[in-house]
């Protein structure tokens, strides 16, 4: 017998076409959740994803894009995006900050579930070279805060340096913001995470960093999770 996929809780995912989005995608599949990708151009996705995914067209940079119908059914977001340099159209100013400002108030007007942001173990430091305006950390920062304060149910994943090593090779070690060291993550553990966060109800309102660590096995972070 399979699932019915028609009563699967749908689930939005922003940044889809991205490194950490695109494993994101397959989680959460693989979990069974509906999955609709919130990209630029669905012509130009439609050969990223399979006919499992649903395309939506939106632009975080433009808030008017980001309509009623774009969380239709929704029950979760997902928000990897990221911006791709200091300044313009597609900086961390412009999409760490204000693309997830955007994308939360939505949500928020939408009366969406859950909120996931996936943002950096760097985050909000106060402390040089983290608060410089043209690195990302600051603007990330920002974003955390106004999800904190929104009144989503939320969960904040904050990963150390990412990397496109195969995920569940080693193990990773989950800790608290205030609790963060240093280090580098696959972003297939990153989305392994994020997805299996929507399952656990200890994760709301849960900041969590993130980063490899051999000295820990394997998927133990699972049973960490729900602890």
């Amino acid at each position: 017998m399979t699932a019915d996929r028609s009563i699967a809780k749908l689930v939005l995912v922003a940044g889809a076409t991205g490194g950490t989005g695109r494993h994101i995608v397959t989680e959460l599949l693989a979990a069974g959740y509906r999955v609709r990708a919130l990209v630029r151009d669905p012509a130009r996705a439609g050969s990223v994803f399979s006919p499992a995914v649903e395309l939506a067209g939106a632009d975080v940079s433009s808030p008017s894009t980001l309509t009623d119908n774009l969380f239709r059914d929704v029950w979760a977001v997902v928000s990897t995006i990221g911006g791709r340099a200091p300044f313009g159209r597609s900086g961390f100013r412009a999409i760490d900050w204000l693309g997830n400002k955007a994308l939360i108030d939505a949500a928020r007007r939408a009366h969406v579930a859950r909120f996931i942001m996936v943002t950096a173990g760097s985050a909000g430091r106060k402390t040089f070279p983290h608060n410089l305006p043209f690195a990302p950390y600051p603007w990330k920062g920002r974003a955390e805060e106004h999800l904190k304060q929104c009144g989503l149910g939320y969960t904040i994943i904050a990963p150390g340096g990412l990397t496109d090593m195969p995920g569940g090779q080693v193990g990773v070690r989950l800790a608290a913001r205030d609790q963060y060291r240093i280090g580098r993550i696959a972003r297939a553990d990153v989305a392994a995470i994020a997805a299996a966060c929507l399952g656990v109800v200890n994760t709301l309102g849960q900041t969590i960093t993130m980063i490899n660590d051999p000295a820990l096995a394997a998927g133990a972070w699972r049973t960490q999770l729900v602890s």
